[in-house]
């Protein structure tokens, strides 16, 4: 059974992260509450990257929930199931979207989606959690510096009621999020790996040694990529220690 979701809607701030965060504080919100705005001034993606996103063309939405069920040791599944619920999404619109570890949307070689999750932790539990989510849908030009971004747009020539997105895209995720309630990591990875970007296929990286070739063979359950590089010698990375080339 999916979520019901409480949706807060606004024409713009500066974030939807730094919005649920100030929901947060000023009491304890409903279970799956989400904040959209048409607009964001101050967008916020991985790495303190700013998230580009043209007024009332996507999808630019955080939501709140309190996964108090999931050891902190194992919050990296919270990104899986939330990459893999929006995967379902856009799969059942065109075939062919992969999760470019550790949490970004590609089509081909090109970004559709970026999520933020920022967890707030008390002791080995999850006290609760912000999952930003920028999903590109109707825009159809996208700035010089992000040559790589793509939207659904782009990829099926239609255009989509972004009202009705949000309801079809929560509702995925939902069904993904109770999956995690089962605690079932086995089948999580199996569908996460089965669904990431490049992987078993020879690519070019670069880490703090240079650059190199290597297969990525999977992830740890903390959220480590682990790469096959050279005479198999396989390499260990954590967030921000590889970059795809």
């Amino acid at each position: 059974m999916s979520e019901d979701f409480n949706i807060i809607k606004y024409k713009t701030v500066s974030s939807t992260n730094d919005k649920a965060k100030e929901c947060l504080q000023s009491g304890k919100p409903e279970n799956f509450t989400v904040i959209i705005s048409e607009e964001q001034t101050k967008g916020r993606g991985q790495r303190g990257n700013f998230w580009h996103s043209e007024k009332n063309k996507n999808l630019t939405l955080s939501t709140i929930i309190f996964p108090n069920f999931l050891p902190v040791s194992k919050q990296f599944y919270l990104s899986k199931v939330v990459s893999l619920g929006i995967i379902d999404y856009l799969n059942s619109k065109k075939q062919g979207f992969k999760i470019k570890w550790p949490n970004d949307i590609f089509y081909n070689d090109k970004k559709i989606c970026g999520i933020l999750i920022e967890n707030s932790l008390t002791g080995t539990e999850i006290k609760s959690s912000i999952i930003g989510i920028g999903l590109n849908i109707n825009q159809k030009k996208f700035p010089e510096n992000l040559p790589d971004a793509i939207s659904l747009k782009n990829i099926t020539d239609k255009n989509y009621n972004i009202e009705n997105e949000v309801n079809e895209l929560l509702t995925f995720i939902s069904k993904k999020y109770n999956l995690l309630k089962t605690l079932n990591f086995t089948e999580i990875d199996f569908l996460y790996h089965k669904n990431l970007y490049k992987i078993n296929k020879l690519s070019n990286f670069k880490d703090v040694n240079g650059t190199f070739k290597g297969k990525i063979k999977g992830t740890l359950s903390e959220g480590n990529l682990i790469v096959q590089a050279k005479n198999d010698l396989i390499k260990y990375y954590n967030f921000k220690e590889i970059e795809f080339l």
